[in-house]
């Protein structure tokens, strides 16, 4: 603003109802949504000399906004905010106002913190999968809990001695465990009593008495009904703590965000070690956490072990206090003892429970009735507390009689009637039900009850009874009394009223008597018979994998469909063979051939594949009984056989793909599948003529996934949940992704890389040379490194990551805090010769510092440690294993195999493995003998024997399976716990170097020579054991060991380095690392010619095609360049053998045109269009070369670094040059390289409204021949301000993706004419600019297949080959999705897949040593709306509305930007 003299119009602007001000008080209104507006107004008038004013008058300082408030304030403008004292009115006002404000603002930051809260524990929940808690359970408990019951149990001194707090206190101080180092009190709390007593009320009672005082309280209700696995158990006590506790739930939400996956389908003992030992029990949590587990002995008893297990390793430092209840005696007092768990024990059934149930008689009865009976027939009360035993459940029941019981002389009947054992009283109402007339309609209902997987809503109970007996019930609120109140119906649900009632109904002593397996085939048979029904029938079109079957909501069957869908092969897998089960297979075949796809899809749709996995399991159970009354040649047989072959495969190599798009089983799927499998063969073969996938290794399930060859010996491998790491004898280290096997980084050790490890739960990389350790953090950078004065043995992490141990050749074992590599204490494991004399007291001192000095002489052999078990495993040469158990009370024990315990040399220990499944307590040694052993760790107890010659063993790190490898190349499979043979390997390659599992213990890799090898044989996924799948074990080890037998060599060798079509024809060419050119023919996949111009075993870098000429033009590794004119035959349909022959020999007739070395590295290969020149961008500059009689080359250096060349797409005389990720532009001529810009070149503008967003430009620009546009995809990173602009809740709907898209086009007609000049000296065109349209994706962009026709052509982050129209972009709404690659099929490598649109239907890609063609495929199309995250449940409505929701529409504006 100018000071002096002058305009100002702005001060005229300054008056009441101003356009600025307006216009300014208008914008004001969009942006103070947030703000919480005071307008305070004078109300005195101001003196200004002879008069009074109002300085700023009410409607002045009052704006008029939506939430503003108003205030009058006594003062005139001087005094407005000037206070004489605390008591001025205005003042006060003032006050109250501000407290006001503040106290709104408390309330919203309430809220939002309420909102953050709930949001990131539903964000855990999700990635558990889990419900967030129990609460059903436990509302349904204090249903049942009558007033002042229970109370004894939390007034009792031993609770309060297992709480270690007194909550009765109003200030109670709440004590770690560990804070009182006099009083140790035992960790577990066990209530038993006998069935019915009331242990689950009390539970209740006890979770609600912890609550009252706001201590951390995780619940779990363990149900007959409902066999929970050990993993959900797990995850839902973990979800309840991070509920509770800061300190857990943002560890779990660093853990997510860090990429960890931990869900309901991960096995227990991982997420034990990750979840609780690695992360909660590591924390200083700042008060005692306690768990309350009831109904312990309803777990499956092989899971109950192994949680006793769990619980007995829990160390006594950790704040955790645990109240469980069971039965007396039985299995959990017998693991009590065995893993020697401390506890106090209270029991329900005595005096105080007797004062309970005289509290609940009392409450049931009336004082009148109470006193008239007593005065006839003596004390009521008493008699009944007197019958019932302290069982709770009988003194319920016998309540639930007398109410119906209308004088006293019938209350008598009844009370001398009803015995007092809970099965008499059980024989006596179902002696009422048989006479009855609803007896079947009861026994229906019971049978479903007792036998279904999970409890049956009402609704699905009604169902089923019409279903199985065709009779229909009026109401759904009648079943309790139909069965005698044996049942009850909670929130829905139907159930037994207790557990007992189950047992008593599948006993045989039971007039009512359910036997189990009839009762299972039939439910199986209804739900075969539902899923072979129209509700799963598949829909009519299966084009597009975009349509999606949906259940008829008209339907009253409709409700089954679920209970079917998901327990059919439950039930299948707990019927026994007999003669009344024979119709089960031919309807099961049904299902596998009609239906089965719907079912599939269903699955999916849930976002779990477990059932897949289950449903094997059951299958495979149901088929090992079966043969019993089938043959195994039967046809159905024969189809479920395959079918589970094929669904282990499904879930394993199509799973993401299936939950990302579920109807792609209705098409893709089934085509991608190999040609011998059941799914391709019913659904693929017939219904898709037009689409195919030519190639040669698709034709069966391949058990080896993938095989990686490199130039230098593979030395060590290591595996984390996300990625895996490879070192190499020339000390690079490659990283690769678990999922699609691509190359993430290389990293160099700076020697040979003989051992690798990952970090149990942070993902952390080890790396060992001969004398150098290094440590890599996320991403692969480099944390620290150290020198050893020996070969590291092996490495270790500790489980929580904090401390990693390195055993050196010498013996020691050196400490070193993960973090920052700080060298700690050195472990002490003791040696040889100190093991044998432990236990002896004979040696003197001089003789044991003797020993000492010995044993620090002699090498050690092999050291293995196990820190999740304590224990160190050390083998010297020739003598036995010796066991240190460190961390216990650091003895050291010998293992002496058996037939050497008396003396002689045993043989060498090659190798040992711990399984470090607590509930195992297993090891595995491989002896040079040839003898594989099992034995436990602990006892040192031999326990199984195999011969084998193995040489190199591995645990899996769910503890199921053993791997060895032995000196035949052989990989065998075991079942660790028996050590039975499940499946051997074989391949046709070099020694096995190494062998390590995956984390998920699905996948095997293995080390040879120069090659790893990844293995995912079906047998490795098992039946998991948390899952109630079967009462009685079935799984691969009740099968006969399988043998994969591998001829097909992938090391590598013959593998495609690069591939380009023969322009339009029907032809590709492929470049091989052996040097040599195959010629391939699309329409049948089949190699037509091949062609060794480079000498062999040198591989080919650079192919490019001249249609017009027919000219070749090759670049291989050492430089050398050839052209050749080859003649590809006109029509590839050669009908005849002789035709065949003869487009053999046209394609033999080659001619030789240019062979010349460049000078230096090549990066770039182009042809001129009539090909007379040839272009080669090296390293150094470029060389364009000439040939004929006298060959000529031209040599410049225009490029540069960071440069590309494009032959002009429109104009065959000239070339373009990029420079420095497209900044600058030239032109050059074809003829002579001479330039025709400007030497600045001409400048490449980028639209403004990309100056604010990083653009990651490159010089990858994509064009259609004969058209003038470039067009390149690029991440946009998402600008902080427009999503702020965003709602809450619109922006958690679209903003899946964390970067947009950016199009970017480039025309090059925006180029004067004059430019074409030669002579021209300046540019009339000094920048040409960039247009850009912005759109989000459902994934980013891996990479650009090219221009065909109008159409842009790229691959998506999930997979999914899509297209783009770019005509008209601008404007584009929407892109299609055509098909998706397999995850395996994609390259393991840092470069791009290698694809091609060969055609408008077909792509042509590179798969190692074949060309995969997917002919047909882009048939498939698929309209995919911009900027939505979205499956295929939601598409219809979507493209209703013209591909955007209501939502999304609002969040988008505006999207689209151009310039």
């Amino acid at each position: 603003m100018s000071i002096g003299s002058g305009s100002k119009a702005f001060v005229k602007e300054l008056v009441p109802g101003s356009g600025t001000l307006q216009a300014i008080n208008d914008e004001f209104r969009h942006v103070c949504n947030d703000v919480h507006l005071w307008s305070f107004f004078e109300g005195v008038p101001t003196s200004t000399g002879p008069t009074n004013t109002m300085i700023v008058e009410k409607e002045s300082a009052v704006m008029g906004l939506p939430g503003e408030h108003t205030q009058y304030l006594q003062a005139n403008h001087r005094r407005l905010v000037k206070f004489d004292s605390v008591e001025d009115p205005n003042y006060n006002i003032l006050l109250r106002c501000f407290n006001t404000t503040i106290e709104e603002i408390e309330k919203i930051f309430a809220a939002d913190k309420f909102e953050d809260h709930r949001s990131q524990m539903k964000q855990i929940a999700q990635v558990f999968d889990v419900p967030e808690r129990p609460d059903g359970d436990f509302i349904r408990m204090l249903d049942k809990l009558h007033m002042g019951s229970c109370e004894w149990l939390t007034a009792h001194e031993a609770f309060h001695d297992w709480l270690e707090c007194d909550p009765v206190e109003p200030d109670h101080a709440i004590k770690a465990i560990t804070s009182d180092p006099f009083k140790s009190t035992p960790r577990f709390l066990w209530l038993n009593g006998p069935p019915g007593s009331g242990k689950s009320v009390a539970s209740g009672h006890v979770i609600r008495y912890l609550q009252s005082y706001n201590l951390d309280c995780a619940y779990f209700f363990f149900k007959s009904n409902e066999k929970p696995t050990l993993t959900h158990f797990l995850l839902s006590m973990a979800l309840q703590m991070a509920e509770s506790n800061f300190q857990i739930r943002h560890t779990f939400l660093a853990m997510m965000e860090e990429g960890e996956t931990i869900d309901s389908h991960s096995d227990h003992v991982m997420v034990w070690n990750s979840i609780f030992l690695g992360r909660i029990f590591k924390m200083a949590l700042s008060q005692p956490q306690y768990w309350v587990i009831d109904a312990l002995d309803e777990c499956q008893p092989r899971l109950l072990a192994a949680l006793m297990s769990m619980f007995s390793r829990i160390e006594t430092a950790v704040p955790l206090r645990i109240f469980i209840t069971s039965r007396p005696s039985g299995h959990v007092e017998r693991l009590l003892n065995q893993e020697r768990i401390m506890r106090v024990e209270l029991h329900t059934g005595q005096m105080e429970s007797l004062k309970d149930i005289d509290t609940f008689v009392r409450s049931r009865l009336s004082p009148s009735i109470i006193e008239e009976f007593n005065e006839e027939d003596g004390d009521l009360v008493a008699e009944i507390i007197e019958k019932s035993n302290g069982i709770f459940l009988w003194a319920s029941l016998i309540m639930t009689r007398l109410d119906e019981a209308h004088s006293i002389e019938a209350m008598r009947k009844t009370l001398d009637q009803v015995p007092s054992e809970m099965s008499g009283m059980y024989t006596g109402i179902l002696e009422g039900i048989v006479e009855s007339p609803n007896a079947d309609l009861a026994h229906c209902v019971l049978k479903w009850v007792v036998c279904a997987r999970k409890p049956l809503t009402t609704e699905e109970l009604r169902e089923v009874v019409r279903l199985d007996i065709n009779q229909t019930l009026r109401t759904s609120d009648r079943f309790s009394q139909i069965c005698g109140n044996l049942i009850t119906v909670d929130n829905n649900f139907v159930q037994v009223m207790h557990q007992t009632v189950k047992e008593f109904l599948t006993g045989e002593q039971s007039d009512f008597y359910i036997p189990r397996s009839w009762s299972h085939a039939r439910i199986a048979e209804l739900c075969l018979q539902h899923l072979n029904g129209r509700n799963f029938n598949p829909p009519r079109t299966r084009r597009a994998p975009a349509v999606s079957s949906k259940a008829d909501p008209n339907n009253s069957t409709a409700v089954f469909d679920d209970y079917a869908a998901t327990n059919f092969s439950y039930h299948l897998a707990h019927c026994s063979p007999s003669e009344s089960t024979l119709d089960l297979l031919p309807l099961l075949g049904t299902f596998i051939s009609s239906n089965v796809l719907t079912w599939i899809e269903r699955v999916a749709k849930t976002g779990r594949l477990s059932l897949l996995t289950r449903t094997i399991q059951n299958l495979k159970a149901y088929l090992s009984r079966q043969v019993a009354t089938s043959s195994p040649l039967d046809s159905d047989y024969q189809l479920t056989s395959r079918f589970v072959d094929d669904l282990t495969r499904l879930s394993a190599i199509f799973g993401p793909n299936l939950l990302n798009t579920p109807s792609s089983i209705y098409s893709l799927i089934p085509l991608l599948c190999p040609k011998s499998s059941l799914i391709h063969w019913k659904f693929a073969r017939q219904q898709f003529p037009k689409q195919k996938v030519l190639c040669t290794f698709n034709n069966d399930w391949d058990e080896r996934l993938s095989s990686f060859a490199f130039a230098s010996r593979v030395m060590s491998i290591a595996c984390a949940d996300h990625f895996f790491a490879v070192g190499l004898g020339d000390g690079a280290i490659k990283v690769y992704r678990q999922s699609t096997f691509e190359l993430l980084n290389t990293v160099h050790h700076g020697e040979p890389v003989r051992r690798l490890a990952n970090g149990n739960i942070t993902g952390v990389l080890i790396s060992g040379g001969l004398k150098t350790i290094k440590v890599w953090g996320p991403k692969q950078v480099l944390l620290w490194s150290a020198s050893v004065p020996e070969q590291p043995l092996s490495f270790r992490f500790s489980p929580d990551d904090s401390k990693v141990y390195v055993p050196l050749r010498n013996g020691d074992v050196y400490v070193y805090r993960a973090k920052n590599g700080a060298r700690l204490d050195a472990l002490e494991i003791l040696g040889e010769e100190n093991s044998s004399s432990s236990s002896s007291d004979s040696d003197s001192d001089h003789g044991g510092v003797d020993r000492k000095h010995q044993q620090k002489r002699t090498m050690p052999m092999l050291v293995r440690i196990s820190p999740m078990l304590g224990i160190a495993a050390i083998a010297y040469r020739s003598s036995h294993l010796q066991l240190s158990y460190y961390e216990s009370d650091e003895r050291v024990e010998a293992f002496e195999k058996e037939g050497y315990e008396d003396g002689g040399l045993p043989p060498q220990v090659l190798d040992v493995a711990f399984n470090e499944n607590a509930e195992q307590n297993l090891m595995a040694v491989a002896y040079q003998d040839g003898d594989l052993v099992t034995l436990d760790p602990w006892t040192l107890q031999q326990k199984h024997t195999y011969h084998l010659n193995a040489h190199t063993l591995a645990a899996s790190p769910d503890g199921h399976t053993l791997a060895a490898g032995d000196s035949e190349c052989v990989i065998s499979l075991f079942a660790f716990d028996s050590l039975r043979l499940l499946c051997r390997i074989q391949s046709l390659e070099e020694r096995i170097m190494g062998v390590v599992f995956a984390s998920n213990s699905l996948r095997l890799f293995d080390l040879r020579g120069n090659t790893c090898n990844v293995w995912e044989p079906a047998v490795l996924i098992k039946k998991n054991l948390a899952d109630d799948s079967s009462s009685e074990e079935a799984d691969d080890y009740l099968m006969p060991a399988s043998n994969l037998v591998c001829t097909r060599n992938l090391e590598g060798s013959n593998a495609i380095t690069v591939l380009t079509q023969a322009g339009d024809s029907n032809f590709v060419f492929c470049g091989r690392e052996e040097g040599s050119i195959t010629v391939h023919d699309v329409s049948s996949g089949k190699v037509c010619a091949e062609f060794q111009f480079h000498a062999r075993m040198v591989d080919i870098r650079h192919l490019e095609w001249n249609t017009q000429a027919k000219v070749l033009f090759s670049v291989d590794a050492s430089r050398r360049c050839i052209a050749t004119r080859i003649n590809l035959p006109a029509s590839t349909a050669a009908a005849t053998a002789v035709q065949k022959q003869q487009q053999q020999i046209q394609l033999q007739q080659v001619e030789h045109i240019l062979d010349f070395r460049a000078s230096d590295t090549v990066l770039q290969a182009l042809i001129s269009p009539d090909a007379t020149s040839f272009l080669i961008v090296t390293v150094s500059g470029e060389e364009l070369h000439f040939p004929g009689e006298a060959c000529r080359t031209i040599q410049s250096a225009h490029s540069g670094n960071n440069a590309r060349w494009l032959r002009h797409p429109a104009d065959s005389e000239r070339l373009l040059l990029l420079q420095n990720n497209s900044e600058t532009l030239h032109i050059f001529h074809w003829k002579d390289l001479t330039r025709e810009t400007p030497e600045q070149g001409i400048s490449i503008a980028l639209p403004p409204e990309l100056a604010s967003t990083p653009v990651a430009l490159t010089n990858d620009w994509h064009f259609r021949p004969g058209s003038s546009t470039l067009v390149q995809i690029v991440p946009l990173l998402r600008s902080t301000s427009s999503a702020t602009a965003i709602t809450t809740a619109i922006t958690t709907a679209i903003t899946t993706a964390t970067t947009k898209t950016g199009f970017l086009t480039l025309d090059l007609s925006q180029l004067d004419d004059s430019n074409k000049t030669p002579t021209m000296t300046t540019a009339t065109t000094n920048s040409v600019a960039v247009q850009c349209v912005t759109r989000r994706l459902a994934s980013d962009v891996k990479s650009v297949l090219g221009v065909y026709r109008s159409s842009l052509y790229f691959l998506s982050g999930r997979g999914w080959v899509c297209s783009i129209s770019l005509k008209n972009l601008a404007a584009s709404r929407s892109y299609v999705r055509h098909f998706f690659v397999p995850s395996v099929w994609q390259a393991g490598s840092s470069a791009e897949l290698m694809a091609r649109v060969v055609s408008k239907t077909t792509v042509a890609m590179a798969y190692r040593d074949e060309v995969v063609v997917l002919q047909g495929f882009l048939e498939f199309e698929h309209k995919t709306s911009f900027g939505e995250e979205k499956n295929d449940d939601h598409e219809e409505e979507e493209e209703e509305d013209g591909g955007y929701g209501e939502e999304t529409k609002k969040a988008m504006v505006p999207i689209i930007r151009t310039s």
